[in-house]
């Protein structure tokens, strides 16, 4: 199924309405630039979908909705309507201006899914990115049917320049052109997925290398067994034999517990007086100190008042007159007698220290003989305890602690050796997945490309296009080629021209299979004439000529056949195909005759 375009129509409160009549057939929308064109192309983009919106032209603003009325193949009516200042969106039976307030109702499905079921598109599944299927959508449609005069003239293949858009877009043309979908290829892992197994893997190689460095070097598996069922067998043989002796020596190492903290207490006690000892010594050296400065003073005192009083030697001051230095020759008995009284004390009292230091040496000497004595009985129980355990076997040697940990780092190995395994299968199975990548999930296409691409030389050669001799289809860029060459070598107008054969080619080819298809073209300059001031106008690679031109519009008053054809230009026809054309012509508004634009001025 396919649609027809009816009329276009743009509405605003106190506005007159600005359209376009398509009647339902091939249209050609005439007129210099600033009329309206390019707003024409976006309002019937934005109608059919696309979420965005017409760009204000100055003549637009006041204008709120469009409508766009079209009819389905199968005769059925509806009008989309689009909002321009909200964006909402609605679908009405039957063909209206305004969205009918009683008759009708809205359809509940949107835009693009409609599209996507009158196009035939239903269900499809296309390849949007590297292992990743996605929806068949009005989008995929819009692209292959609406073209603006960028996209027109653009000098780059028909995939597009977005390279994450690039398989979707060379998939959902191979959909268009074969009618067969991705749903039943074999999926590579998608792009992300497949940074997750390329991370993934550095993961393992990596937790690999860890467990290999915690493993001695030359140590194998094999070998790390054998060890530890040697030192199990020897540490059940201990416990065995402990456990026959495991009061005696359950009483050993209680005795030894016990001669321990003893020993940390005797320890103890000597460090304490031991400091004690030394601060008393610390004391004595002070007090000694004190009787030795005691005694200078008491023997300076007692001859101070033999010195005989002198004048002052720079001045000649004589100082017995001052009643100060006569007072005070009483103090020297004074402190003679205070320093005796004061020694005699300090004498007294290393007495009472000297006994403190005796009683304390005494206490050292005895804590540090019971000290020895419980060393002794120490080394006593060590002994006794390995005496009781020496006759296990040659290998309990070593005590039983170190056998334990030993078999503790073998059951490690041991466990890193399986776990290196695993992960060196999970690796091998990693690498696969990353291996199979590079499936081929290309269709063939050879035979509708060759129907294609006869039908795009049979447009051009009917247009008379010059120096068209042969057509190829290069599937890896979705575009044609014209004599072995990549359409966008040419220039930017024979690109358009080529552009125009190949869509509308495509499109018949799609309709006629009833393949996935709107069955409409809508272009915007296709016989664009670029004259670049480097060149002269009669360039060929440049320019199209007046023949192709005419023999173009021919071909679109005369056109039958499947599709609906608009075609938005500056370039005039000749007079005697106007009245051939279905034609709507805009003369720009410095002109009185004739309609000025799209919007009325």
């Amino acid at each position: 199924m396919t649609i027809i375009l009816n009329k276009l129509t743009v509405t605003g409160p106190g506005k007159t309405p600005a359209f376009l009549d398509f009647n339902q057939k091939s249209h050609l929308v005439l007129g210099p630039t600033d009329t309206g064109k390019s707003y024409i192309i976006e309002c019937l983009r934005y109608c059919l979908g696309s979420n965005q919106r017409p760009k204000d032209i100055g003549y637009s603003e006041g204008y709120t909705r469009i409508s766009l009325q079209i009819i389905l193949s199968n005769g059925e009516e509806y009008t989309l309507f689009r909002d321009l200042i909200e964006g909402g969106e609605s679908v009405y039976p039957g063909l209206h201006i305004n969205p009918p307030q009683i008759e009708a109702s809205p359809l509940s499905q949107e835009i693009s899914q409609l599209l996507v079921s009158w196009g035939n598109g239903s269900g499809k599944k296309i390849l949007i990115k590297s292992g990743e299927l996605g929806n068949f959508t009005a989008g995929d449609l819009r692209r292959v049917s609406i073209f603006d005069e960028i996209e027109t003239l653009e000098n780059a293949p028909f995939e597009g320049r977005d390279t994450n858009l690039k398989t979707r877009n060379r998939s959902a043309l191979t959909l268009v052109l074969t009618g067969s979908d991705d749903s039943d290829v074999v999926l590579p892992p998608s792009t992300k997925k497949l940074h997750i197994a390329k991370g993934h893997i550095e993961a393992l190689l990596e937790e690999i290398k860890d467990l290999k460095e915690n493993i001695p070097a030359e140590m194998t598996k094999h070998e790390a067994e054998e060890n530890l069922s040697s030192v199990s067998i020897a540490i059940d043989r201990i416990n065995s034999y402990l456990q026959n002796h495991t009061t005696e020596l359950e009483s050993l190492k209680n005795e030894h517990l016990r001669l321990d903290n003893e020993n940390h207490l005797l320890i103890s006690r000597i460090s304490a007086l031991t400091e004690a000892k030394n601060r008393f010594l610390l004391l004595d050296k002070k007090y000694i100190n004190d009787c030795q400065r005691l005694q200078a003073i008491s023997a300076a005192a007692s001859i101070v008042t033999s010195f005989e009083t002198r004048s002052c030697p720079l001045c000649l001051t004589d100082i017995s007159h001052q009643s100060r230095h006569m007072s005070e020759n009483d103090i020297t008995s004074v402190l003679w007698q205070a320093a005796q009284a004061e020694s005699e004390k300090i004498i007294d009292l290393r007495k009472g220290l000297e006994l403190a230091l005796v009683d304390i040496s005494e206490k050292l000497s005895a804590l540090s003989k019971n000290l020895e004595e419980n060393l002794t009985l120490i080394t006593t129980n060590i002994e006794c305890q390995e005496k009781l355990i020496s006759p296990i076997s040659p290998i309990s040697k070593g005590n039983l602690t170190e056998l334990n940990e030993r078999k503790t780092l073998l059951i490690i190995a041991v466990r890193d050796f399986e776990r290196i395994e695993r992960l060196e299968s999970r690796l091998e199975e990693m690498q696969t997945q990353v291996k199979r990548t590079k499936k081929n999930t290309e269709k063939d296409v050879s035979q509708s490309a060759t129907l294609l691409c006869n039908r795009v030389k049979s447009l051009l050669n009917e247009w008379e296009v010059p120096g068209v001799e042969c057509i190829d289809f290069d599937k890896t860029i979705s575009d044609i080629k014209i004599n072995q060459r990549k359409r966008v070598s040419f220039g930017k107008g024979k690109r358009g021209i080529f552009l125009t054969a190949y869509m509308v080619a495509l499109m018949e080819h799609a309709v006629s299979n009833d393949y996935p298809s709107l069955g409409i073209i809508i272009i915007d300059s296709p016989l664009v004439t670029y004259k670049d001031p480097k060149h002269t106008s009669d360039d060929p690679e440049e320019v199209i000529s007046e023949v192709v031109k005419n023999k173009f519009y021919t071909w679109l008053a005369n056109r039958k056949v499947i599709g609906q054809i608009i075609v938005l230009e500056n370039e005039e026809p000749d007079k005697r195909l106007k009245s051939k054309l279905f034609i709507t012509e805009f003369v720009g508004p410095d002109k009185k005759n004739g309609r000025a634009g799209f919007f009325p001025i």
